[in-house]
């Protein structure tokens, strides 16, 4: 069910991302770039000699091909037992301490990415096993601290036990239960800084009881016990059991019985480990004198893993990388040749990477898929075999099987493949190639940026030794004898006499090693009877448990002429890091991954800060060729792959300050008239980086606040700003703050003018108020002016001068670059009203004499509300019949004499300069006269 339920998931996660991106990186429904692995198997040599008095040799090799790559971050869950030597040899020089403060980083990896199905064990041995210390799944953290507990209150005592260690990890990892369907993935991570010199085997015996008369011999099971006493080359030792109370040697055994006998224990357990799929990481602690890393590669390589070397400075760095390694997604092929046809006559030369039980040869190879990265480079292995009789060998079974990473079982037969024994042939080579470093292990090369350290290079060393003559009485010699060694990807020569660089069959690059001595031979002897040959090479990016591929030696044999065999490849890997050091105890280690790790390089190489995948700071997941510090003060490291594509990371943030409403970019000390947004723009690497940031400010600070990367900080409150970021944990560079300041000058928000609309008379003011929101605005400088100055005019920034009839507008703009503009209507009235006209009432009027009649009663105005009403004249056309008479400013017509005259009045003069006049008739009357009944002057016509 769990397998079609990731199946589904994968599948949905597939097509999103298909319709997202089209991308090729994807696992393609047809299966595509599924996981998988390939293979090929062709002889060393077609035609090998058959000596007369003994086997012919010759190999099978296998060329392993991983391909695809797994796009899922899901693993299967996992066990995981560590084997911890303890041994008395481990008081030396600080081991323990160093192997110590390993253990627990690796144990800190676990506990940090563990699985809620994960399990874990300890096992410290020495002479003999301790009590483990395991738990259940439910308590992971839990448990992974009393392991670290545990180890960290270990003591150094005692030999070097292999056999039971891995007995005792064995019948842990087998007391595990499947939960699921599909059981968790197996390991040990086995660390030991000694050859085996103490085992436990039981075996039946033939031997003679002690203080026995009769019946003495005895076949029985017993438990022998074999110990090997002081220090290399050992001063002595045991081979012993116990019967009947009584201890007994084991009968004609000496010490390099004893030594073989503890060895082959340890070949014994690892194949029941590889039967179980039980993957055994090595580690050896010491340099070579301490320990065989030989045989702890052939016990990793016989289960499928890989062994590395490490010293006091770099335990830790290893620890972590088989302890990554274990939790990276993997395949493991696992070959199988079928010899039963042979009836004997063929078997398997003893080598470091397979085993041959019940006439079947198996050998395992791990293949890592990291996630998101293409597939590790090809393997070549070699097999080995000795051919008893002369005739014709036709392998026709031979099988590739493993489990893929969706837990399906893969089955590939391969073709015949066959090597024919002769009588007589070409002489041969039997060929070695061991890797061997310049400053550092193969397994454990650094390439220091801007360094021309030799810790980056190694040397492959290769033994030819001239195999295969028939008789005593052929003579020849072989000649132009040359090395054809294929180069895995990221390696290159260093340049050196006798070596060039030259394109192989297949179109990779490879180097050719030329040997300029001859062989001859005669008398059924070689002379030389060995050649050796050596040539430099140096990582150029990093690299993870890459293989030399095997190589081909080319000669001229002068009964036969040209002829190849080849060299099997070495079972070494090949392991580099990218250094870049930094003052004056750090440095970032780059992997093949693409994760950078920040070291101490005083502490071994214990971890400061990690990168992780996926990530926001633009790291890749391809292998690391180059780092350098770039920006000012070394601020940022730039990275560039194997593929020359670069990345830049930061060890400190920076950040941006935008405005909330334009969206312009503002630096250091410049001046807003908005608020704005803080944003971070450069991200520190690594995992578990927090970020904070503080704000001082006259009106208000703001302490040390943790935020999100992806959060936008608002900077609100007018004035200097401060503001100050930080970064903790990952690359981040400590006590680092990055300051910048801003001036906020508040933005007017809004203008009120009243009264709206503004009311003045002409030659009249009227007052104004501003109103200016929010009232603690940074700059309230305004622009205020009037549209039309004909209408009226400012007086004051508070005081409107009416100068026309008619109406204006009065304009507010803000200066503070909030761009506000206010309109408000002026409205100007004129309240002068010009007289038009004047008119008497009527046109003729009696008087009597001596009568006296107001004008103004007398006239009519138009306008009735005219402004000036007053008359600037009155005047008689016949003053001595009618008079004109100006009383303190009022006119009065005075009838004088019996007769008639025309009065003309005329008003004061106007805005417009005219001054209206009106005429009318007066016939002065005696008193009584006429009608009298009507009012003064009327109707007496």
């Amino acid at each position: 069910m769990k397998n079609k339920r990731k199946w589904f998931i994968s599948f949905l996660a597939l097509h999103f991302i298909l319709l997202l991106s089209f991308s090729s990186l994807t696992v393609s429904a047809n299966g595509i770039d599924t996981p998988s692995i390939d293979y090929t198997v062709k002889p060393s040599q077609n035609e090998i000699v058959k000596p007369q008095n003994s086997n012919a040799e010759g190999s099978l090799d296998f060329h392993l091909t991983p391909s695809g790559k797994t796009t899922n971050e899901y693993r299967d869950p996992i066990d995981v037992v560590f084997i911890f030597d303890k041994s008395g040899s481990m008081k030396d020089s600080g081991k323990m301490d160093s192997a110590k403060k390993a253990m627990i980083e690796a144990v800190d990896f676990f506990k940090e990415n563990a699985g809620p199905k994960d399990n874990f064990a300890f096992i410290p041995f020495a002479s003999d096993v301790e009590k483990e210390v395991g738990y259940s799944p439910l308590d992971i953290k839990g448990g992974l601290d009393k392991i670290k507990e545990r180890a960290n209150g270990l003591q150094p005592n005692g030999g070097t036990n292999y056999t039971q260690s891995f007995e005792k990890a064995l019948e842990i990892l087998q007391n595990e239960k499947p939960k699921v369907e599909k059981e968790n993935n197996k390991y040990i991570i086995f660390m030991t800084d000694g050859e085996p010199t103490v085992s436990k085997n039981d075996e039946v015996l033939t031997f003679n009881k002690k203080l026995c008369i009769w019946n003495c011999k005895v076949t029985k099971e017993v438990n022998v016990e074999y110990q090997l006493l002081g220090s290399k080359p050992y001063s002595g030792y045991n081979a012993t059991f116990s019967y009947s109370l009584f201890s007994y040697d084991k009968e004609n055994f000496g010490k390099d019985d004893t030594i073989k006998a503890i060895k082959q224990h340890g070949e014994d357990r690892a194949q029941l480990l590889a039967e179980q799929d039980v993957k055994l990481f090595s580690i050896g602690f010491g340099n070579k004198n301490d320990v065989d890393m030989e045989y702890l590669r052939k016990l990793s390589s016989i289960t499928g893993a890989t062994a590395r070397q490490a010293s006091q400075d770099n335990i830790t760095s290893i620890f972590r990388e088989i302890s990554e390694d274990v939790g990276t997604p993997s395949i493991t092929a696992e070959i199988k040749v079928d010899l039963s046809k042979f009836n004997g006559k063929v078997k398997l030369v003893e080598n470091p990477t397979a085993t041959e039980k019940n006439n079947i040869v198996t050998m395992k190879y791990n293949f890592k898929f990291p996630f998101n990265q293409n597939a590790s480079q090809p393997v070549d292995l070699s097999l080995p075999f000795s051919f008893s009789e002369i005739g014709t060998y036709t392998f026709d079974d031979i099988t590739m099987t493993y489990t893929d990473l969706k837990g399906e079982f893969k089955e590939k037969k391969h073709g015949p493949v066959t090597i024919e024994v002769k009588k007589d042939a070409a002489p041969t080579f039997q060929g070695t190639m061991g890797l061997e470093g310049i400053t550092n292990t193969p397994d454990n090369l650094i390439k220091v940026s801007g360094s021309t350290e030799q810790s980056n290079q190694f040397k492959v060393n290769y033994t030819l030794t001239p195999f295969g003559l028939v008789d005593n009485k052929v003579i020849g010699k072989l000649t132009d004898i040359k090395i054809i060694q294929p180069l895995p990807d990221g390696v290159s020569i260093v340049p050196a006499n006798g070596v060039s660089s030259v394109t192989t069959p297949d179109g990779k690059k490879g180097a050719q090693i030329n040997i300029a001595q001859v062989v001859n031979y005669s008398n059924g002897k070689f002379d030389p009877t060995q050649l050796a040959a050596t040539f430099q090479l140096k990582g150029e990016w990093a690299l993870s448990n890459v293989k030399m591929p095997l190589a081909t030696v080319q000669y001229t044999d002068s009964r036969f002429g040209n002829q190849t065999s080849s060299i099997a490849a070495s079972n070494q890997s090949i392991n580099l890091k990218v250094r870049l050091k930094e003052f004056p105890n750090n440095a970032y280690d780059g992997d093949a991954s693409g994760l950078i790790t920040k070291v101490d390089l005083n502490q071994n190489g214990a971890k400061i800060g990690q990168t992780e995948f996926p990530n926001d700071y633009g790291l890749k997941n391809k292998a690391i060729k180059d780092m350098t510090f770039s920006g000012e003060k070394s601020t940022a490291i730039e990275v560039t792959y194997f593929d020359n594509e670069k990345a830049m990371i930061y060890l400190q943030p920076d950040f941006e300050m935008i405005g909330m409403k334009t969206g312009d970019k503002y630096n250091s000390g410049d001046k807003a008239v908005e608020t704005i947004q803080v944003k971070l723009s450069n991200l520190v690497a690594g995992k578990g980086v927090k970020y904070y940031y503080s704000i001082q400010n006259e009106k208000q600070n703001v302490s040390w606040t943790e935020f999100n990367p992806s959060q936008l900080i608002g900077v609100t409150t007018s004035g200097l700003n401060t503001i100050k970021v930080k970064a903790v944990g990952g690359f981040a560079i400590d006590k680092i703050e990055i300051t910048k300041t801003i001036i906020i000058e508040k933005p007017i928000e809004k203008v009120t003018i009243n009264p709206n609309p503004i009311e003045v008379e002409v030659d009249k003011t009227k007052s104004f108020e501003i109103e200016i929101n929010p009232v603690e605005a940074t700059n309230t400088k305004l622009e205020i002016s009037i549209e039309n100055r004909n209408k009226a005019e400012l007086i004051d920034d508070k005081t409107i001068l009416g100068k026309s009839d008619g109406e204006t507008y009065l304009i507010v703009k803000t200066t503070d670059g909030s761009n506000i503009e206010v309109k408000v209507k002026v409205i100007v009235k004129d309240p002068y009203i010009s007289l038009k006209e004047i008119k008497f009432n009527k046109p003729v009027y009696k008087i009597e004499k001596g009568e006296r009649l107001a004008v103004k009663d007398l006239l009519i105005f138009n306008p009735i509300k005219a402004t000036k009403r007053e008359l600037d004249s009155v005047k008689s056309s016949m003053p001595a019949q009618v008079g004109i008479v100006n009383d303190n400013g009022e006119w009065f017509i005075v009838g004088k004499d019996i007769g008639y005259s025309t009065i003309t009045v005329q008003a004061e003069e106007q805005k417009d300069k005219t001054k209206p006049k009106a005429s009318a008739l007066f016939e002065i009357v005696n008193k009584n006269e006429g009608n009298n009944s009507g009012p003064p002057g009327g109707g007496r016509w």
